[in-house]
């Protein structure tokens, strides 16, 4: 996954080139995931501080660099009507 880039802001007109979409866009979205398994399939090697969300839990995480910890959620608490998040 490519290293965030910081911010850019985007001016309609504009092309979008693949570039632009990995290093702005998915390096800083929050995947959506049905559980740990789906995951770990789409997701075969995260990138330290990449966060996910796993639906199954309504959990949201972050990876260590050697494994997902928790960064919230749990139980009925709408991280997904808080965050972006981008996923199935």
């Amino acid at each position: 996954m490519a290293v965030p880039a910081g911010v850019k802001t985007f001016t309609a007109g504009a092309v979008l080139t693949a570039e632009e979409v990995n290093t702005f866009l998915m390096a800083q979205a929050i995947p959506v995931f049905a559980n740990a398994a789906a995951a770990g399939s789409a997701m075969p090697t995260p990138s330290e501080g990449q966060f996910r969300f796993l639906r199954d839990t309504d959990s949201f995480e972050v990876f260590t660099g050697t494994s997902f910890v928790s960064a919230g959620g749990g139980g009925d608490v709408g991280f997904e009507n808080t965050f972006m998040l981008m996923g199935a």
